[in-house]
């Protein structure tokens, strides 16, 4: 079953370096054509150092959505293809190319988001503090996500054909 896995998108959340070293099976993204992997990260503002989701010292694993790097480079706000903002019924009531950039903290695996002011995007969840961008994850970078779902089920499609080829 794992080697029909295209990818997990568990954005919004973190992928724990404990659940990488516990379980063979969690790989967490490395690029934007990887298969079999958890795309992970949760979105703050670069002044915040920790979270519930995120405590300071937790080491775990994420990829930025713009530039589909681990390491810490800065994604600027021209790569991002548009955050869209929904509501209740799923329907896109703003969209908004170039909204933001962002980075990757790689000790904690949050991302960096930049360009916003966390005055416009509370959290919305009273437990977790201003710039908290949890609510925000998938919006932010929808575009993108969508881009990129699509680029790995093409992946996941030309592998399939050559090894049923094979």
């Amino acid at each position: 079953m794992y080697d029909q896995l295209v990818a997990v998108y568990a954005i919004g959340w973190l992928c724990k370096d404990d659940y990488v070293t516990g379980y063979s099976q969690i790989v967490p993204a490395r690029n934007a054509d990887d298969l079999g992997v958890v795309i992970s990260f949760d979105c703050e503002a670069p002044e915040l150092e920790e979270t519930l989701i995120s405590p300071a010292g937790q080491k775990a694993h994420g990829i930025n959505p713009l530039n589909w790097k681990t390491d810490d480079t800065v994604a600027d706000k021209s790569e991002n293809a548009g955050a869209c903002f929904i509501n209740y019924d799923g329907e896109i009531t703003s969209e908004i190319p170039g909204l933001c950039g962002c980075y990757l903290d790689t000790e904690r695996g949050v991302l960096k988001v930049t360009d916003v002011d966390s005055a416009d995007y509370p959290p919305a969840i009273p437990v977790l503090p201003e710039g908290s961008y949890h609510v925000y994850d998938y919006q932010f970078f929808f575009r993108n996500l969508q881009q990129n779902v699509g680029r790995r089920i093409a992946n996941y499609c030309e592998a399939y054909a050559k090894n049923a080829a094979a």
